[in-house]
């Protein structure tokens, strides 16, 4: 069984031989021997490189997920669904597309202003249900036409 590990801080040992330090003479000031903190040294970069590697496979376990649930998506499944879920899924893949290709994330055009309407759809919905006892006449909404809504959000040069 051995007798129980020694309590080493093992943040200052390891800034002290990151500083240059020899083993020896960071092990006596530990109180400990220097083939201890060699060992405790060691144990520590396998556990790192383990860690390490769980980052790799942890990437393919999410490449996997992500691929089961495209899978599970089939045209079936897309007819039924509504406009809102069409435009928010489109948005999704896109964004990834563009984060894989290292381009900006930001949609403009026709999805960027669907996106926008259903912002203010739900803003509406909320003022909708806070809003008690007023008549229609009291309410004064300024409205714009699409193209004007369309002009102030699409961006694109053509």
């Amino acid at each position: 069984m051995g007798r129980p590990k020694a309590d080493i801080d093992m943040d200052a040992a390891l800034d002290l031989v990151m500083r240059g330090e020899k083993i020896p003479s960071v092990a006596a000031e530990l109180g400990i021997s220097a083939p201890t903190l060699r060992n405790r040294i060691a144990d520590l970069s396998k556990k790192q490189g383990l860690l390490l590697q769980y980052r790799s496979v942890q990437s393919l376990q999410l490449t996997e997920l992500q691929a089961r649930v495209l899978e599970a998506i089939t045209p079936e499944k897309i007819e039924e669904a509504g406009l809102r879920d069409l435009v928010m899924s489109y948005k999704i893949l896109k964004d990834k597309e563009l984060v894989t290709d290292g381009k900006p994330s930001e949609i403009k055009g026709l999805v960027a202003h669907l996106i926008h309407l259903e912002k203010q759809e739900g803003v509406v919905e909320d003022a909708e249900k806070n809003v008690i006892g007023l008549n229609s006449e009291e309410v004064f909404v300024e409205e714009k036409t699409l193209a004007e809504d369309l002009a102030g959000i699409d961006d694109s040069d053509f």
